[in-house]
């Protein structure tokens, strides 16, 4: 029974740790998404797709952790390469939008924390503030740029559930400066 434990806790911290296991991989010639498949199956990081991936790696070689091993894949196959803290979103740097946000009395630093706390791997080119127009310029697949706009339009409200006489009431109370 010990020994069933044990095994299930080591299955569940590989599983939790994928991000860190260290992959070594050479590539002769090879298309592009079976080196996606083999890296996705080497590191145990789901993958989500956007668009085709075509193309081939020709003789390249990576030796780092899963989520570094796909940023280098990125670079080297010109592709986008985000990390969701659980998957890697993975797309053709031909098939991204661009989308112009205002930052709406949040600081710059504030915005690029949220962006972080969502996607703690991103190309950095993919987000940069304009101090002078006050705007965020987003680039990326579809999915990256629709979960960046949520994440920084939310709204500056706050809601908060007070009960009174046993009855649930939701109170909206206005932020009076970004850092609440």
């Amino acid at each position: 029974m010990f020994l069933v434990a044990v095994g299930v806790w080591f299955a569940v911290a590989s599983t939790a740790s994928a991000d860190a296991r260290r992959v070594r991989l050479n590539v002769i010639s090879q298309p592009v998404s079976q080196v996606v498949e083999t890296l996705t199956f080497m590191t145990g990081i789901p993958v989500t797709h956007v668009g085709t991936l075509n193309g081939t790696i020709e003789n390249w070689t990576v030796d780092s952790s899963g989520v570094e091993a796909f940023r280098a894949l990125g670079e080297a196959a010109n592709l986008f390469v985000a990390f969701d803290g659980t998957r890697m979103v993975i797309s053709p740097k031909s098939e991204m939008n661009t989308v112009v946000l205002e930052r709406r009395a949040r600081s710059w630093v504030v915005a690029r924390n949220a962006v972080r706390a969502l996607f703690p791997m991103y190309p950095e080119a993919a987000i940069q503030h304009d101090p002078t127009s006050d705007v965020l310029i987003v680039r990326g697949p579809p999915a990256f740029v629709s979960a960046i706009e949520t994440v920084l339009n939310r709204s500056m409200e706050k809601t908060v559930r007070v009960f009174k006489g046993g009855v649930a009431e939701v109170v909206t109370v206005q932020s009076t400066s970004a850092a609440n």
